[in-house]
C-alpha cells in the first residue's frame, strides 16, 4: 500500500463511527483479516474507509469509521457489501473475533470534516463523545465553535473533526445504530504524552471552569474520551507522501531537545518491502548528549529485548545549515550512509539512500517534536523511487524526569 492519501469516493454527508467489543485477546487477529479481506470489498460498493485504530485504553476494543455519499446510497451499498461474497466468505471467521458490534453512531460530518479527519490522522487520535439531552441543532454547534473550541485550541487540543447525529431513518436494520443525540469532535496528538499535557492545561485553566458548566448543562452524561491509535495500514493510507529530496535545511539548535534520558515504545514491520501488516513492538531506551555548543549530538540506544544496541551521530553542517544523521549498530560496527535534512517548526525530514536486502531504496527519517518531553520517531523506504513510500519502524519517546 502506498502512502499517498487515499481517495476513495466523495463522502460528504453520512459517517457511521463503529466502536466494537471483542473477545479477550483477538483484537490483532480481527485487524490483520479485516484489513487484508474487507476493506477492497468495501470500498469496490461505494464505501470510503476512513480508519482503523486499537482502543488505547481498551485491549480488546476496535474501533473504525466509514463514510457514504448520503442515506441512499449507503443502503445500497451496504446491501451490496453484506450480502457480496467476500463478506460471506469471511463472515465466520470474523465473527468469531466479536462479542459486540452494535455501539455504532450515524453521524453527519460539519463543515467537511470528513476530509479533514483522514488528512489529520496521526498516532494518537482523541474521540471526545457528547450525548445531548436534546437533538443536535445548529445552536450547540455554534456553541461548540464559540465556546468550546477555543478552549481546546489553547491548551494545545484543536479539534480537526466535528461530526453530530444523523436523524434519518436507518434504512439498512440488519446494523442498528444508536438512538443517541450525539455530537462527537476528534483532535490529533503526536503521543500520549501531549495528550497527558493538554489534559493538565486544561483542569488548570479558569476559563475552562466556566465553558465545562455551560456545557454540562446541555449534556445527558459526562463526555466520553476515546484514546485511538492508528493501524499501520491506515496512517500508510492517509499520511501525504514524502517528497524525497536532499535539500532540506534546518537549524544549529534542531536537535537540544534531545539530551537527557529517554525510554522508547518500538514498533517495527516484521518484514519491509512485501505488502507485511505484521509488527513487532518492544522497548527501549536512550541516552543524548549534545556537544560543541549544538553542532554535534549522539545517543545511545539499548534494545535489551533484542540484544542489539547503536549510536546516532549527528552533525551540523554551518555553512550548508544541513544536518547529517548516521546510525552504527553493535552487529556489524559499519556506519551506514547518512540521511539528510532539517526540521521546519515541530517537524523534521531526513532524506537519503541506503540498500535494503540487496534492494537499493531511499530513505526518510521523520521527527516529531512533542513539547520538551516527548517526540516520535519513524522510518520509512521507498523500493520505486520515492513515488511510494512504507513506514517500517516508529518509536514513541518519552523523557525519563
Amino acid at each position: 500500500m502506498d502512502q499517498a492519501i487515499h481517495q476513495g469516493v466523495d463522502t460528504g454527508a453520512v459517517v457511521e463511527l463503529r466502536q466494537y467489543t471483542l473477545n479477550p485477546g483477538r483484537r490483532d487477529e480481527l485487524i490483520e483479516l479485516f484489513e487484508r479481506r474487507f476493506i477492497e470489498p468495501q470500498e469496490a460498493a461505494g464505501m470510503r474507509l476512513m480508519g482503523q485504530f486499537r482502543d488505547r485504553r481498551d485491549p480488546n476494543r476496535f474501533v473504525w469509521l466509514r463514510g457514504f455519499r448520503d442515506m441512499a446510497s449507503r443502503a445500497k451499498s451496504l446491501q451490496d457489501f453484506y450480502g457480496g461474497p467476500a463478506r460471506k466468505a469471511d463472515r465466520e471467521a470474523a465473527n468469531a473475533t466479536i462479542a459486540d458490534s452494535d455501539n455504532v453512531l450515524l453521524l453527519r460530518p460539519i463543515d467537511g470534516s470528513d476530509a479533514t479527519f483522514t488528512s489529520r490522522i496521526t498516532s494518537l487520535m482523541v474521540a471526545t463523545i457528547y450525548l445531548l439531552q436534546a437533538p443536535v441543532d445548529d445552536d450547540f454547534v455554534r456553541f461548540f465553535e464559540q465556546r468550546v473550541k477555543p478552549a481546546m485550541v489553547a491548551t494545545g487540543a484543536p479539534p480537526v473533526a466535528s461530526f453530530r447525529t444523523e436523524y434519518a431513518k436507518n434504512d439498512f436494520p440488519r446494523l442498528p445504530v444508536r438512538a443517541d443525540n450525539a455530537f462527537v469532535w476528534f483532535a490529533s496528538f503526536a503521543n500520549a504524552g501531549e495528550y497527558t499535557r493538554h489534559i493538565a492545561k486544561l483542569w488548570e485553566s479558569k476559563e475552562w471552569d466556566v465553558v465545562q458548566s455551560e456545557l454540562s448543562a446541555r449534556l445527558a452524561s459526562r463526555p466520553v474520551h476515546v484514546e485511538l491509535q492508528p493501524t499501520a495500514l491506515t496512517m500508510q493510507r492517509y499520511t501525504p507522501p514524502y517528497q524525497y529530496t536532499t535539500e532540506r535545511t534546518g537549524d544549529l539548535h534542531d536537535f537540544d531537545f534531545i539530551a537527557g534520558k529517554w525510554t522508547l515504545a518500538n514498533r517495527r514491520l516484521k518484514a519491509r518491502g512485501v505488502g507485511s501488516a505484521e509488527w513487532d513492538e518492544f522497548p527501549s531506551t536512550s541516552v543524548g548528549e549534545v556537544l560543541m555548543g549544538g553542532v554535534v549530538n549522539v545517543d545511545e540506544n539499548e534494545f535489551p529485548t533484542k540484544g542489539w544496541s547503536g549510536v546516532t551521530v549527528r552533525h551540523f553542517e554551518i555553512e550548508k545549515r544541513q544536518w547529517k544523521i548516521y546510525w552504527i549498530n553493535n552487529r556489524d560496527g559499519k556506519m551506514q550512509e547518512p540521511v539528510v535534512g532539517g526540521f521546519q517548526g515541530d517537524i523534521g525530514l531526513f532524506f537519503g539512500e541506503d540498500v535494503d536486502d540487496g534492494r537499493p531504496v531511499k530513505v526518510v527519517y521523520k521527527w516529531t517534536k512533542a513539547g520538551p518531553n516527548a517526540a516520535r520517531w519513524e522510518q520509512a523506504f521507498s523500493y520505486d523511487g520515492g513515488k511510494t513510500w512504507e513506514t517500517n519502524w516508529t518509536n514513541e519517546l518519552t523523557r525519563v524526569p
